[in-house]
């Protein structure tokens, strides 16, 4: 019944093409294999195999949505880096907030081709001109409501208006990644990365989500 719910609810948004459906993580695990997808639907409490248990038995994981009934995995879960974690019954909006949230992840790995560019540098519109801005000078965007802001290697700060999709989808190189839902930085101007999710540029701290924390992660050199 769970299942037919989730079927539904995706069948009704645009951009979720439904790969596979199982009744159990072992089933699924054998599915992943043949099959990868890039959104996993999953519960915690199956036969035979946990879904926290089939997320480590995965050398590739993909976004993964975790929807169950009860709210004591979610610590566990969100180290495992999950999307998110929704708690029965899903309502339409409550599982579209999740799709969305794991969209922009993938967007944020995954630029289009359209998107793509050898191009080194950008262009903003600020105080009346056209500024050049290297993506070696950037440390890092911030949101500011209506707004977004470049901060440069050289303390130039250059406001614009425009949203953090829009920036993330124009500054499509690797070393760029979203932190936060109001940062996006220059992965290769970290200097360290603490203990309780802070990142730390320079003299700047700058949070990082649970939900960017796997794509910054592919973006440093980690040892």
């Amino acid at each position: 019944m769970a299942r037919a719910v989730l079927r539904q609810i995706a069948s009704s948004l645009d951009g979720l093409e439904l790969a596979g459906e199982c009744a159990s993580a072992l089933e699924a695990f054998n599915l992943l294999q043949k099959e990868p997808v890039d959104l996993l639907l999953l519960d915690v409490e199956m036969p035979e195999m946990s879904g926290l248990e089939l997320l480590q038995s995965l050398a590739t994981r993909p976004l993964v949505i975790l929807i169950t009934s009860k709210t004591e995995y979610a610590v566990e879960a969100f180290d495992l880096n999950v999307v998110d974690y929704i708690v029965k019954p899903v309502t339409i909006a409550r599982f579209m907030a999740a799709v969305q949230r794991a969209r922009e992840i993938w967007d944020s790995r995954h630029n289009t081709v359209e998107n793509s560019t050898e191009k080194d540098y950008l262009f903003v519109r600020s105080d009346g001109a056209l500024i050049k801005i290297r993506y070696d000078e950037i440390l890092w965007v911030q949101a500011l409501v209506d707004y977004v802001q470049f901060v440069t290697v050289s303390g130039k700060k250059y406001t614009v208006h425009a949203t953090m999709k829009s920036v993330a989808a124009h500054l499509n190189d690797r070393r760029f990644a979203r932190t936060h839902r109001s940062y996006i930085v220059n992965s290769d101007k970290i200097d360290r990365i603490e203990e309780n999710a802070m990142i730390v540029i320079g003299k700047q701290v700058i949070p990082m989500s649970e939900q960017y924390k796997s794509a910054v992660m592919e973006r440093i050199n980690l040892l």
